[in-house]
């Protein structure tokens, strides 16, 4: 009996150990489990002051995130006391290939990209009739410059997306104040 148990086991503490050699190595690799939050896909709302809300670039990633039209491997911002907001995106060159929206020259531009690239922005924020506007300073892939339609486009799909996220917690900003890390919107 205990010579049939034995190799069920030894597979059991086999399977065991290599479950934990992989979250060991994925969390030394930096990439620690992603938490759901409980509206999937849609960033949750920060605590709103009595007269503001802070916009913080965790916030604004998941919402330059939700609101891009390609798949997005990963993606980090930064607001910066100096009035920028910038952006770096890494996404599949062959997701920018079908996504339709890059036009004719950048495309042929692309192909010599590699599989991954990385796409940067810089934008500048500030408010008009109670909503968010930005207006892009550089936008590259790669190191490409992209062209003044595209980046037109996706910079009015970022500026809608958080304009909505503004609305759905119930804000209308009137004044926006710049931190290292966070926009400060009030009413």
């Amino acid at each position: 009996m205990q010579e049939e148990k034995s190799p069920v086991y030894t597979i059991i503490l086999g399977v065991c150990m290599l479950l934990c050699l992989l979250m060991i190595g994925r969390m030394l690799l930096g990439h620690p489990e992603q938490e759901v939050s409980p509206e999937v896909g849609h960033p949750t709302l920060p605590e709103q002051e009595e007269t503001g809300m802070q916009l913080r670039e965790s916030y604004l990633c998941g919402l330059i995130e939700q609101a891009l039209p390609i798949p997005v491997r990963e993606i980090t911002a930064q607001i910066g006391a100096d009035e920028t907001i910038s952006v770096v995106v890494l996404v599949r060159r062959q997701d920018l290939q079908e996504s339709g929206l890059v036009p004719g020259g950048l495309r042929t531009a692309l192909l010599f990209l590699p599989e991954e690239c990385r796409m940067y922005g810089a934008w500048t924020a500030s408010v008009a009739e109670g909503k968010v506007a930005l207006q892009c300073e550089s936008a590259e892939i790669g190191g490409v410059a992209v062209p003044a339609e595209l980046v037109t486009e996706l910079t009015e799909q970022v500026a809608a997306a958080i304009n909505e996220y503004l609305e759905k917690a119930g804000m209308t900003p009137q004044k926006l104040e710049w931190t290292d890390g966070a926009l400060q919107l009030t009413a």
